[in-house]
């Protein structure tokens, strides 16, 4: 290769001087990142590689600073070598501006851009590095292959564990939580009827998990009489168009369900953060009042999910806020995670769930909202700041993000409480039940009469 043609000591002060300033700045994010508590690989080894990349540029700058002071400072006016552990730093400059480049591609904005202009400038001071002095560098082959394999080596894995526990494992919520409820009449007292709702939950996964959100609702159903021939049109009614409710989307000939059912009782039945051990059963009994004779059909619906337990959450309760609809929203604050992640691509500081107590019908359509509660998901994009979301862009994050990965993990039972009850053609047309239902009615209603 032939001489480099680049001006020796203004590169080499600006060299020392880049690797100065790398140094002590990957110095203090790895010390950080590895004193952080928990120990989780996936910071703890970006750390570890952080420090000793920090001690290498230190040196490389002490090796440089010489040859940036000018002829008049060098031994006999002639230059000194570029010696170990010079060219090495060179080499990693290179490998970890490749390896800030795609850690910066999880960014956005005004941060992402900032970051890839570091990982250029990262490239650009080992491939001039590399320009300036290769003449000089006599390292042998097999100890450049070796410390080339270890570093990328080292890269890929703290790579992978920075991407599976801060991108990854955020976004998916476990889908290994079992829940089974039962309802039974116990009595009858002053007017009431007395049940018992018994809900069991359990963890079925191989690893431990925290409890984000769960809710009960106990719900009481007009059942009509409603006459209909199962035609082929009418059974294949059901099977046109997506399954909302795999309950209430049912077709039963002689009878017709009033929609929307009656909420008679609505809760949560595992406390927020709640941490489940694998195999490890709980339950919860409740004992409910409902008015005798008043519903035909009672619905009890209970969900839970949670996050896995690897995932670091703050240690604190989450935070309640009101952005103006009927909806509760909580905003569940992670832990604090390596200074490193935050530069590269943002902090992932929040996970806000919301508990949907009426879910609005679409425009336009004669849909009947859902009286159950259901709990959903969003988390907010990285950014450099991690403060909380605001109301707006909570509110923007339910309309537009796609929810977090989960199965959502329901379970349902009913009981029959009263015989079908006659209502007027009139009462049934204001409750929008099909017309096949209004001879029907009438037809009782004479019966009655006479």
């Amino acid at each position: 290769m032939k001489a480099s043609r680049l001006p020796v000591v203004p590169t080499a002060r600006f060299l020392a001087g880049f690797f100065l300033v790398a140094g002590i700045a990957a110095l203090v994010v790895g010390v950080h990142d590895v004193s952080l508590p928990g120990g989780r690989l996936g910071v703890l080894l970006p750390g570890v590689l952080l420090v000793l990349t920090g001690i290498l540029f230190l040196v490389a700058a002490r090796k440089l600073i010489p040859i940036g002071r000018g002829p008049r400072t060098w031994p006999q006016r002639e230059r000194p070598p570029c010696r170990e552990p010079v060219p090495a730093a060179f080499l990693v400059s290179i490998l970890l501006g490749v390896y800030v480049f795609f850690g910066a591609l999880a960014g956005a904005g005004t941060q992402r851009a900032v970051v890839i202009a570091v990982s250029l400038l990262f490239m650009a001071a080992g491939l001039l590095g590399f320009t300036l002095f290769w003449r000089e560098i006599t390292v042998s082959a097999a100890r450049v292959s070796a410390g080339v394999a270890l570093t990328v080596a080292g890269l890929v894995i703290g790579g992978w564990e920075f991407w599976y526990q801060n991108q990854y494992v955020p976004s998916h919520l476990d889908r290994a939580v079992s829940v089974q409820v039962s309802l039974k009449k116990l009595g009858v007292q002053r007017g009431y009827d007395v049940l018992s709702a018994t809900l069991d939950y359990q963890d079925v996964g191989g690893r431990a998990v925290v409890v984000l959100g769960s809710d009960y609702t106990l719900t009481g159903s007009t059942v009509v009489p409603c006459l209909r021939q199962p035609t082929p049109e009418d059974v294949g009614g059901y099977f046109k168009n997506p399954l909302p409710d795999p309950q209430r989307a049912r077709l039963m000939s002689d009878v017709w369900e009033v929609q929307p059912s009656t909420v008679l009782a609505a809760g949560r039945f595992v406390a927020d953060g709640k941490r489940l051990g694998p195999s490890v059963p709980g339950s919860r009994q409740l004992i409910l009042y409902v008015p005798h004779d008043r519903y035909q059909l009672l619905r009890f619906r209970a969900q839970l999910f949670a996050i896995s337990a690897s995932v670091p959450l703050a240690d604190r309760p989450p935070l309640p806020t009101d952005v103006g609809d009927n909806d509760r929203y909580d905003l569940w604050q992670l832990g604090p995670s390596g200074w490193f992640q935050d530069l590269l691509s943002g902090r992932r500081g929040w996970i806000v769930t919301r508990y949907e107590i009426v879910s609005t019908p679409p425009s336009k359509k004669e849909v009947v909202p859902s009286p159950d509660l259901r709990v959903t998901a969003r988390s907010p994009g990285p950014s450099w700041s991690g403060n909380a979301p605001g109301h707006a862009e909570i509110a923007s994050l339910f309309e537009t993000a796609p929810p977090l990965d989960t199965t959502e993990t329901f379970a349902d039972t009913e009981l029959p409480m009263a015989p079908v009850v006659t209502q007027t053609a009139g009462k049934l047309e204001a409750e929008k039940v099909p017309k096949a239902c209004l001879p029907t009615a009438t037809k009782g209603k004479r019966t009655a009469s006479g």
